[in-house]
């Protein structure tokens, strides 16, 4: 292992060691007690399913998805983790993050959806939510409950040795092992990224940059993630396929959607993911990448394929100012509308749920930024919902029937 690699291990340990310390001793009041609502016309179901098919494992399938329901129906307001076996698997999952106490009173927060409630309206444009490496498939549940109070039928992601841990209704649970964590960490990746970062000028940081899109770890992540998203939209998008591969339940609910108006979101490794995919890929319309590092050399130089909204946040950006993703998604001749928006007092996990935990040194642990919570909650949001609203010409907060 290089001197690099070992540095920025050690680092990171000593960061999750006093992290986990100040979450433990202090989560009671770092965590918030209430669940701000989201804004809306509609009220919020929410469903867990296993696609069939996807991987050996069924946990391999995973996926939450948020709707336009009926208000009074469904089993009651979800917990952030769910309860019985999915809050123990979550908790443990994200042990090493927040740990066991501070991940266990994140989890028992009560959110705005309704459990299993009933589907309503129809023709509903469709999201498809992608986490972070080392996230979960519910780490931007405030996003996903607003799109869907919206009118948006969201569908969350799973990504298998990816995910911090993944919960099956089975009662089924998959973890992210240290060897799932350090895949990434390749000598080449330190060594491209410690350059990017020493580049002096700005002939330095393009040449680092476009090293940075071959990393061989890199590529092989990426070209994973992008087979997962793809193979879950090749299972839900085709009628027939879907059918066959989801339960009588959600097919009701994905029965309210409009196929023909997809849009890929993602934080992170899965922003970078839905761009990826969104290129190539002809049945998405637009896409939004929250904070996410563009990986791989096809948005290199090159006009992204559609409409794109990058939100980035102040660590995104190289000694010089220069943004990281300044060299991706135009080229010569632009194409697709691209809108960039940089929130400067955020930290890259500020794009997640965790924006709301902590103050002071814990927030600076996270990777939260200065940036307050509530509003940074509110600015995804109105962001990529006016964003989307103008993309797939869908009409905001549309009055559905209660």
């Amino acid at each position: 292992m290089s001197l690099i690699r070992l540095v920025l291990k050690a680092q990171g340990a000593a960061v999750g060691a006093v992290r986990r310390v100040l979450l433990h001793t202090r989560s009671a009041a770092l965590v918030p007690a209430d669940w701000p609502a989201p804004r809306g016309n509609c009220a919020v179901g929410v469903r867990d399913a296993s696609v069939a098919g996807i991987g050996r494992l069924t946990s391999d399938g995973m996926v939450r998805v948020w709707y336009p329901a009926r208000v009074g129906t469904g089993s009651g307001h979800r917990e952030y983790f769910g309860d019985g076996t999915e809050q123990g698997a979550m908790i443990r999952g994200l042990a090493p993050l927040l740990s066991r106490r501070g991940s266990g009173r994140l989890g028992a927060r009560t959110t705005a959806s309704l459990q299993d409630a009933e589907a309503i309206g129809s023709d509903h444009p469709v999201v498809f939510f992608s986490h972070g490496f080392g996230g979960f498939i519910g780490q931007n549940t405030h996003l996903c409950e607003s799109l869907a109070a919206a009118g948006y039928v969201v569908v969350s992601v799973a990504y298998p040795k990816a995910a911090a841990a993944i919960w099956a209704p089975d009662g089924s649970s998959q973890f992210m092992t240290k060897g799932d964590s350090n895949r990434l960490m390749s000598d080449e990746f330190a060594r491209t990224m410690l350059a990017v970062l020493r580049a002096k000028s700005a002939i330095a940081e393009d040449t680092a940059l476009e090293q940075a899109t071959a990393v061989r770890s890199l590529e092989f992540e990426n070209s994973r993630w992008s087979a997962q998203l793809t193979a879950i939209l090749d299972a839900l998008v085709d009628p027939d396929e879907r059918t066959q591969r989801v339960d009588g339940e959600l097919l009701r609910v994905f029965d309210t959607a409009d196929w023909s108006r997809i849009a890929l979101v993602g934080m992170s490794f899965g922003g970078s993911t839905s761009a990826n995919v969104a290129h190539v890929d002809g049945r998405v319309s637009a896409v939004v990448n929250l904070d996410g590092m563009q990986q791989g050399a096809p948005l290199f130089r090159q006009s992204i394929r559609v409409p794109l909204l990058l939100m980035t946040s102040g660590g995104a950006h190289m000694p010089s100012g220069r943004g990281i993703h300044d060299l991706h998604y135009e080229g010569e001749y632009p194409g697709a509308l691209v809108r960039r928006v940089r929130v400067a007092d955020a930290g890259h996990y500020g794009f997640t749920d965790l924006v709301e935990l902590g103050r002071g040194p814990l927030r600076k642990l996270l990777d939260l930024g200065q940036v307050d919570g509530a509003k940074m909650l509110a600015q995804v949001s109105d962001e990529v919902l006016s964003f989307l609203g103008s993309t797939l010409h869908a009409t905001t907060n549309p009055q559905t029937e209660q």
